[in-house]
């Protein structure tokens, strides 16, 4: 593991048995602002453990095996409970009851344990009996009868919104619940999940879309037909391409056509969403060619000044410096890390988002090996080298 100075959650344990995007996500937030992640896996590993993701989501903890369904497995796992400040959990509910390390079970041994579960469905949900995962809350939740798109009716989201928000839910979950534990000296059961998660993105944005007018389509559509901010792309000089911004809260000084060298003014930005089809048809071909026209940097740079807002559109290899010399800003924001993967080699990743002016969050290390550190952790709980070997096998 690298060195790193101690972070805000210094000393604080955390067991992570989560499987999919938000709870490896959520726990590494923890584990990089110093808590002491284990990473809990039945002894063939998660079955996520091959997806590209989990390389970077599951870096700076610590990786043991065990087999909960052996009499030696489960109680090495209830002693390592006991050690623990926090759990996290993202079965179906029930499920861990079953295996006998429930929040009750568990909770009785030791009472002081944050025990957190964010599973799709919350428990009393008449779908949490059910397997579930990202696209399927969607499609329950109401966000793909609600997002609009290249054609009328749902649309599956690219960006898995149940399971990002999720994610901030979690750790925000646990970081109350540890802080209430000061004060009463108790754990106690943080629920969220998935669909929770997908209602804290709706309720900001739900819209009646069935009944929705037009300028609903036309304002929040991403792809095809084209929206207002479809639309505000353009192509400049060299095959390269500019995002003008429909807003930039400042009152222009000389409007886009006259810096383009059109010769009219159709509209400032923050109107052109309110323009008829026939006055955007008749415009755009003419706005598109001068943007060609336009040698992107000196284009920025006037746009600026004149107080539009503007910004060039770079692939993501130039915006983290994966290839060449990394990204000098996100360098100096501490965004870049260089990570000696043990599976993978060198690789670039985006480094810690949080920081701390007294004790920093820091990277604390690569993804571990599948059951790396199984004789350090089991054997802080009284565990052989005999017994770990029987209920960490695979079978």
């Amino acid at each position: 593991m690298m060195r790193a100075m101690a972070g805000p959650l210094e000393g604080v344990r955390v067991l992570d048995l989560s499987w999919g995007i938000a709870g490896a996500l959520g726990v590494q937030l923890l584990a990089e602002q110093g808590a002491d992640v284990i990473k809990v896996e039945p002894p063939g590993g998660c079955p996520f453990r091959d997806y590209q993701g989990y390389a970077v989501w599951d870096r700076s903890k610590r990786s043991v095996t065990v087999d909960l369904k052996h009499p030696g497995g489960l109680d090495a796992f209830r002693r390592l409970a006991d050690t623990a400040d926090v759990l996290v959990e993202t079965f179906r509910p029930g499920v861990t009851d079953r295996l006998g390390i429930g929040f009750e079970a568990l909770h009785a041994r030791n009472p002081r344990l944050v025990y957190a579960s964010c599973p799709a469905y919350p428990e009393g949900h008449r779908l949490a009996h059910r397997p579930g995962y990202d696209a399927l809350v969607q499609a329950s939740s109401g966000q793909q009868w609600e997002q609009p798109g290249w054609r009328f009716g749902p649309i599956f989201l690219h960006l898995p919104l149940p399971s990002m928000a999720a994610m901030f839910l979690l750790p925000s979950g646990i970081l109350a619940a540890l802080v209430a534990r000061e004060r009463t000296g108790r754990g106690q059961h943080v629920r969220t999940s998935l669909f929770q998660g997908a209602l804290l993105f709706t309720t900001q944005i739900w819209t009646w879309a069935p009944n929705a007018t037009s300028a609903f389509f036309g304002g929040m559509v991403k792809s095809y037909p084209p929206g207002v901010h479809q639309e505000l792309i353009y192509e400049v000089a060299g095959g390269r391409w500019v995002h003008t911004s429909i807003m930039s809260g400042l009152a222009p000084v000389k409007g886009q056509d006259e810096i383009l060298g059109l010769p009219f003014e159709a509209s400032d930005p923050s109107r052109f969403p309110l323009l008829s089809p026939e006055e955007r048809a008749r415009i755009t071909p003419m706005r598109r060619a001068a943007y060609k026209a336009a040698e992107r940097d000196r284009l920025i740079e006037e746009f600026r000044a004149n107080n539009h807002a503007i910004e060039a559109i770079v692939p993501m290899e130039e915006a983290l410096g994966a290839t060449g010399s990394p990204n000098p800003q996100l360098v100096a924001n501490g965004m870049i890390a260089t990570v000696e993967d043990p599976e993978r080699g060198t690789t670039t990743q985006v480094g810690v988002p949080l920081h701390f002016g007294r004790t920093p969050a820091a990277l604390r290390g690569p993804r571990p090996r599948l059951g790396e550190h199984n004789a350090q952790v089991w054997g802080e709980v009284g565990c052989t080298p005999e017994q770990i070997a029987e209920f960490t096998e695979v079978r």
